[in-house]
């Protein structure tokens, strides 16, 4: 059955930051220091953050060896739109958090979980997506998140 999906993209190349959703959930700062696990993760990572904000350099604030934060499903959809996901630096977070996780590994982990999500709820909501059946799908992408 051939499915119509129309996708549309926004932004400016080279600039790190344009236009991004506002999301069921903002991922916070503090959410990705305390390492918060949700129930509906999609995505892993422990990359520091990463703050390009000042004209003399970069912030950079690593983490222990150990640490590991999440992307939430609820960050990559907008709450009034059955038919959007958004991944990569275009989910919700805030500045900081967004340094952390708009990187290429959880960016692939997004963009996967986003395409399984679409295949698993067809011509439903978003919203309504079973996320353990999501979560059979990328198990490697959320370790043990929930």
């Amino acid at each position: 059955m051939l499915r119509r999906r129309r996708i549309r993209a926004f932004g400016l190349p080279g600039i790190r930051q344009t236009r991004w959703i506002t999301g069921v959930h903002q991922l916070t700062v503090d959410e990705v220091r305390s390492g918060a696990a949700f129930p509906d993760a999609v995505a892993r990572t422990a990359w520091p953050i990463e703050l390009h904000d000042r004209e003399e350099g970069y912030r950079w604030e690593p983490f222990d060896t150990d640490h590991v934060h999440y992307v939430p499903w609820r960050s990559l959809t907008p709450p009034d739109v059955d038919n959007v996901v958004a991944v990569g630096r275009c989910i919700d977070g805030d500045t900081a958090a967004l340094s952390s996780v708009r990187v290429m590994g959880p960016c692939m982990a997004m963009g996967t979980a986003a395409a399984h999500a679409l295949d698993i709820v067809g011509e439903g909501s978003v919203h309504a997506i079973d996320i353990r059946a999501l979560h059979a799908r990328i198990a490697d992408n959320v370790g043990g998140a929930d």
